[in-house]
């Protein structure tokens, strides 16, 4: 079981540092942190990977995230999120490809959910300023939640937003939801919205709200997992 959280662990953090050593690459390291004193003390550290390449004819793009929390010294937070995903043009709009999921997230007792998806897509709006796309696929997924192993065929739906309000701002916006075929009643929604604004040629302010709900958690953990996370991005 733990052998299984690493290997998919290590498989996203190998690919995506493959990735980084490509010239062609747009990478960016994100770092975020909220600190209280007082009544209450607590703590949140984020930080994060992400690279891309665009070309003609075939977009990739990955992430790994890790957040770790805690309040009067007890955790409240402790989450790595992995995502790989490949699109192959057929045309100006259409694409396929495949995408992979990860998430490990010991407050929510997920020790791990890994997610494999073939995917079908479309550009609904494609230009210079604004990107607007909405996918569905087929897949299958390997988990174990509360110390229950699991693994099921499943379908997904996603829709991904992207607006520049300028040169040097843009917002962005993504949603997807992974529903079990056999069991629909135990779904997973995960849905973010933030701003990106430049401060220098390489460094951004990063502000995003990202929302994860789990229509059957483990037992004693709650449905919804929300963060509103502010942090600084070194894009290179």
């Amino acid at each position: 079981m733990m052998k299984k959280t690493i290997l998919s662990t290590l498989a996203t953090a190998a690919l995506l540092a493959i990735s980084s050593q490509a010239e062609e690459w747009k990478n960016s390291f994100d770092l975020g942190a909220t600190l209280t004193k007082g009544n209450s003390d607590s703590l949140l550290l984020t930080a994060g990977f992400t690279t891309e390449k665009i070309e003609k004819i075939d977009e990739y793009r990955g992430s790994l995230f890790y957040t770790y929390g805690e309040e009067n010294d007890s955790a409240t937070n402790d989450e790595l999120l992995g995502s790989a995903a490949w699109r192959h043009l057929y045309s100006d709009r259409f694409y396929a490809g495949p995408r992979f999921d990860f998430r490990r997230d010991d407050i929510a007792d997920i020790q791990y959910r890994a997610a494999l998806t073939g995917v079908l897509g479309y550009y609904v709006i494609k230009d210079e300023k604004t990107s607007l796309s909405l996918e569905a696929g087929l897949g299958y997924t390997f988990e174990e939640q509360g110390a229950v192993s699991n693994d099921y065929a499943h379908a997904y739906v996603g829709e991904f937003f992207e607006y520049k309000l300028s040169e040097k701002t843009k917002i962005y916006q993504s949603f997807g939801i992974i529903l079990p075929i056999e069991d629909t009643d135990d779904y997973q929604i995960v849905a973010e919205l933030g701003l990106e604004t430049e401060l220098t040629g390489s460094l951004s302010l990063k502000i995003y709200a990202q929302d994860q709900y789990d229509a059957q958690p483990a037992a004693g953990k709650d449905e919804n997992d929300f963060k509103v996370i502010t942090g600084i991005s070194y894009k290179f």
